[in-house]
């Protein structure tokens, strides 16, 4: 063991995770028990969940090339660089002070318009 740790399937905690999630369903033509979401915090604990929803017969093939593949669609992470230890949220919370500022932004435009837009009107 390197002791590096494994890199996150980079998701955002935004969203992106529920289009994840239902995108592996969708590949593999199951639903997976959203009572077990609260513990999915790695790539393979939302495997455990998947190979839990598929028949028995196709348990055993690999799949986990495939379920990566499909889980790194919206992240755009190599699929070979996730393991099963690879955390779904992005270790990086820069994403989270991205989207504070735009929002932030956003809201100030907003304000500015409707204030000149009253200032017209008056």
């Amino acid at each position: 063991m390197s002791g590096i740790p494994p890199k996150s399937v980079g998701l955002g905690g935004d969203g992106d995770e529920i289009c994840a999630i239902e995108s592996v369903e969708r590949a593999f033509g199951v639903k997976l028990d959203k009572a077990d979401a609260s513990k999915w915090h790695t790539a393979g604990d939302v495997f455990a969940s998947l190979r839990q929803a598929l028949p028995n017969e196709v348990r055993d093939h690999d799949l986990w090339p495939r379920f990566t593949e499909v889980l790194t669609e919206q992240t755009g992470v190599a699929p070979e660089a996730i393991e099963m230890a690879s955390p779904l949220l992005s270790q990086s919370r820069l994403w989270v002070h991205v989207t504070n500022a735009s929002a932030a932004a956003w809201i100030s435009a907003a304000m500015v318009v409707l204030g000149l837009l009253g200032w017209a009107l008056l």
